[in-house]
C-alpha cells in the first residue's frame, strides 16, 4: 500500500475542534444527513432561546434542545455556559466554525442517536419539592450499568432509595412528556415495579431490568448488567451502598445511565454531550430536596477520567464540572472523580528544547494492528496572549510504509492529509485554536483505524510512527506537552479499540529488580513522561480528586496517575499539582481490587483503578458536608489528617496529594454524621 501526504488549503473559517471536524468530514460518510448527533456546545453571551432562535431561522428542522433545560434555564444569558443538544449534520459543521454567528465558542461531537431515542415532543417539567429530615444529604452518580434493584440500595422495608434514575440508552415511554432522551423513573414508579416483579421473595432481575431499559437482548443491544460484574454498580455501592438491615432513610440516590456506546469509547470524544444532559437533569433533580426551605446537600461520584486535553483547568469538562456545582447557589454540592490510571501508559510526553541542545526531538507512536478506533495525538500550545500566537514549533510525521509529511506549524489554516492509493484520509495533521480561556493552539494527529468489519472503510497502516517536533519561537522556558487520546477496550465490552502509546528507545520502563517503575527516573531526558498523567477530567479548581493505594504493600499503585497540570493563565499557579489523596483501590498485589455490589442482588465483585477509590471519598464526604463549612478539597486535607493511611516510599504530592487516607465501607452501618 502506498501512501501520500496532500497540503490542503482551509474551506471557509477555520474548526473549532479538530476531532468533530475530522469526524464529520472524513469517519461518518455511511451516516444519512438526516440522522440526529449528539453535540455539547458553549455559547458566549448567548441565551439558550437566542441560540435557538436564530438557528430556526436558518436550520428550522435540524436542532432539539433537550426538556431538561427549562424556561428559566432557556432565557438565562450567563457570560459562558454548556448545552446539550441533538442535530444533524449539516447544523453541526457550520456550528464548528470560528464566527459561526449563533454565539457558539466551542462545539464536541457525540454519537449518532438513534430517533427511537428521542421524544421531540418532550416538555420542560417544573419538578416539585420533596421535604426531608434536615440530615439527609442527597447522594448522586452517573455511570454505565446501575444495578438500581440491588439490596444495597433498598430501605429496610425492601422499598428503593434510588429516588430518580434517568435511563438514556433506551426509547422514552410517551407517557413521560418530560424526556428528551431515553427514561426517567422515580420512586414510586420503581417500587411499583419491584413489587410486580418478586415472587415469593425473589425478584425476576432479568424481566426488572428489561422493563426499565437497560437490557434488551432481543434487540442485541450491548448492556453491562447482562454481565455478574457491571462499573456502575460496583461504583454506587461504594459510594452510597447500605444493607437493608441499616436502614438508611437519609441518603437518596439520584442517578443516570449513559449508553453503553458513549461508555465503549473511552477517549471521552462521545461522552461529552451525554454528560452535559446527565448533569443538567440531576442538577434540577437534586435541587428539590428540602428541609425548612433550603436545599440538602449534595454529593455526586462521577468515576470516569481521560488522557487527552490541556490538563490546565481551562478545558471543557472541568468547566462543565464549575457550571454543574455552582448551578444552584443556595444548595452545597461536592463532586469526587478518580486521579486516573494512566501513569504506565506512555501517553504523555514533553517538548521542552530547553533540557536538551537538540532543535528537534522526536517521538515514536506505536499504532496497533486491529484496532477499530482511531487514534488522536495533541500538541498543545503553550498559552499566548497575542490575537495572532507565536508559531512555537512545526511538527513533522512519518507513517509506516510511508513518506514524511510537509511541515505543519502553528499557524491558521496549516493542514495535510495522508491519503492511500484510493485517495481515502487516512490520517489528519492540522492546527487549531482553542480559544479563551484556554487561549491556547494544538496541533492534532488524527489517524483512522487500522481494522475494520467494513470492507469500504479507509484503515491507516498499524507500526511506528515517527513524529518530529522542530522548535520555531519556543522559548526555553516553556514547552509543548503531548498526550494521546486513550481508546482501549473496557472490560466486558466487545473488543475495538487497541491503545496507542510512545514507543520511545529511551524511555525506562522497569528498575533494577524488574519492576515497573511509577515515576520518572531522576534527570531524565526522555519525552515520553509519567508525571503530567493526571486525567484530563480531573483538573478543576472544586472537586476532590483521588489517587488510589494498595492496602498491603502501602504503596500507590502503580498505575495511579499524577501531577502535575500545565501552568494556567486563569491564575498564578495551577488549580491543583495532582491528586487531593489517595484511597484504597487494591488489597493487595496478589488479591487486586475492592469488594463491592455485583450485577445481581446478593452478588458482591471485585474492581480496581481510581474508579473505586474516588466513591470512598464520595462515602465519607456524604457523612460531613452538612456540618463542614470549608470547600470540599479543604475538608478532605483535614479528614487526611484525621484517619491517615501512611503510606511507603513518600510518593510525591503530585502523586498522593496530601496523603492517603483510612475509609472503611460497612454494608450493615447506617451513615454516621460528622
Amino acid at each position: 500500500m502506498t501512501y501520500d501526504w496532500i497540503p490542503e488549503a482551509g474551506d471557509g473559517p477555520a474548526p473549532i475542534d479538530a476531532v468533530t471536524f475530522t469526524r464529520l468530514t472524513y469517519g461518518v460518510s455511511s451516516v444519512p444527513d438526516t440522522a440526529w448527533w449528539s453535540a455539547m456546545i458553549e455559547l458566549d453571551q448567548t441565551s439558550i432561546a437566542e441560540f435557538q432562535q436564530a438557528v430556526a431561522q436558518d436550520f428550522p428542522q435540524d436542532l432539539l434542545v433537550p426538556a431538561a433545560y427549562d424556561a428559566n434555564d432557556r432565557a438565562a444569558r450567563p457570560e459562558r455556559q454548556f448545552v446539550a443538544i441533538f442535530a444533524r449534520r449539516a447544523l453541526v459543521d457550520v456550528l464548528n466554525r470560528h464566527g459561526n454567528g449563533y454565539g457558539v465558542v466551542n462545539v464536541h461531537l457525540g454519537l449518532v442517536t438513534p430517533a427511537d431515542w428521542l421524544n421531540v415532543d418532550a416538555e420542560p417539567q417544573t419538578v416539585p419539592v420533596a421535604e426531608v429530615a434536615v440530615d439527609t444529604v442527597v447522594t448522586g452518580m452517573i455511570d454505565d450499568g446501575l444495578g438500581i434493584a440491588h439490596e444495597l440500595f433498598r430501605k429496610g422495608n425492601g422499598s428503593t432509595r434510588v429516588d430518580y434514575c434517568a435511563i438514556l440508552p433506551t426509547p422514552p415511554d410517551l407517557r413521560d412528556v418530560h424526556t428528551s432522551q431515553g427514561r426517567a423513573w422515580n420512586a414510586r414508579q420503581i417500587d411499583s415495579l419491584l413489587q410486580a416483579l418478586t415472587w415469593s421473595g425473589f425478584l425476576d432481575e432479568e424481566q426488572f431490568y428489561t422493563e426499565t431499559g437497560q437490557i434488551d437482548l432481543g434487540a442485541g443491544k450491548f448492556s453491562p448488567l447482562s454481565l455478574q460484574r457491571s462499573h456502575g454498580t460496583h461504583v454506587m455501592g461504594l459510594s452510597t451502598g447500605y444493607a437493608p438491615v441499616a436502614d438508611v432513610t437519609t441518603r437518596p440516590i439520584i442517578c443516570a445511565v449513559l449508553p453503553p456506546r458513549v461508555v465503549e469509547d473511552t477517549s471521552g470524544i462521545s461522552l461529552l454531550p451525554s454528560l452535559c444532559l446527565a448533569l443538567q437533569m440531576l442538577s434540577k433533580r437534586a435541587s428539590r430536596f428540602q428541609s425548612g426551605g433550603r436545599p440538602v446537600p449534595f454529593v455526586l461520584n462521577f468515576s470516569y477520567g481521560n488522557f487527552s486535553g490541556p490538563h490546565d483547568g481551562t478545558d471543557e469538562v472541568s468547566r462543565l464540572f464549575e457550571q454543574f456545582l455552582a448551578a444552584d447557589p443556595a444548595q452545597k454540592r461536592w463532586m469526587t472523580l478518580p486521579a486516573g490510571n494512566g501513569n504506565l501508559a506512555r501517553s504523555h510526553g514533553v517538548i521542552a528544547f530547553a533540557e536538551t541542545d537538540r532543535s528537534e526531538i522526536e517521538l515514536s507512536l506505536r499504532v496497533l494492528p486491529d484496532d477499530m478506533t482511531a487514534s488522536h495525538v495533541e500538541f498543545w500550545m503553550p498559552y499566548s496572549k497575542a490575537k495572532t500566537p507565536r508559531d512555537f514549533v512545526s511538527v513533522t510525521v512519518t507513517p509506516p510504509f510511508g513518506p514524511e509529511s510537509a511541515t505543519v506549524d502553528a499557524k491558521k489554516g496549516q493542514k495535510q492529509t495522508l491519503r492511500d492509493r484510493k485517495g481515502q484520509v487516512v490520517a489528519t495533521l492540522l492546527y487549531t485554536y482553542e480559544p479563551a480561556p484556554t487561549a491556547r493552539g494544538v496541533i492534532t494527529l488524527a489517524i483512522e483505524p487500522t481494522a475494520s468489519l467494513s470492507g469500504d472503510r479507509a484503515l491507516a497502516p498499524s507500526g511506528r510512527w515517527k513524529i518530529t517536533a522542530k522548535q520555531r519561537e519556543l522559548s526555553p522556558d516553556k514547552k509543548i506537552e503531548v498526550w494521546i487520546r486513550r481508546d482501549q477496550t473496557l472490560p466486558g465490552y466487545r473488543p475495538g479499540g487497541r491503545q496507542s502509546y510512545f514507543d520511545n528507545g529511551d524511555y525506562q520502563r522497569f528498575g533494577p529488580f524488574g519492576r515497573p517503575l511509577p515515576v520518572d527516573p531522576p534527570d531524565d531526558i526522555c519525552p515520553v513522561r509519567r508525571s503530567g498523567t493526571l486525567s484530563g477530567f480531573a483538573d478543576g479548581s472544586s472537586p476532590m480528586v483521588v489517587a488510589a493505594y494498595t492496602e498491603q504493600s502501602r504503596q500507590l499503585s502503580d498505575y495511579s496517575a499524577a501531577g502535575p497540570l500545565t501552568e494556567t493563565p486563569m491564575s498564578p499557579t495551577p488549580f491543583r499539582e495532582g491528586p487531593d489523596a489517595a484511597a484504597k483501590a487494591d488489597q493487595s498485589d496478589v488479591i487486586w481490587g475492592v469488594l463491592s455490589a455485583g450485577s445481581r442482588c446478593g452478588s458482591y465483585v471485585r474492581l480496581n483503578g481510581t474508579s473505586v477509590a474516588a466513591p470512598r471519598v464520595a462515602r465519607l464526604a456524604s457523612e460531613h458536608i452538612g456540618n463542614c463549612e470549608h470547600s470540599a478539597r479543604e475538608w478532605l486535607a483535614h479528614a487526611v489528617q484525621e484517619a491517615p493511611f501512611d503510606l511507603a516510599d513518600k510518593p510525591a504530592h503530585t502523586r498522593m496529594g496530601q496523603g492517603g487516607i483510612s475509609i472503611p465501607v460497612e454494608w450493615t452501618v447506617g451513615p454516621k454524621q460528622g
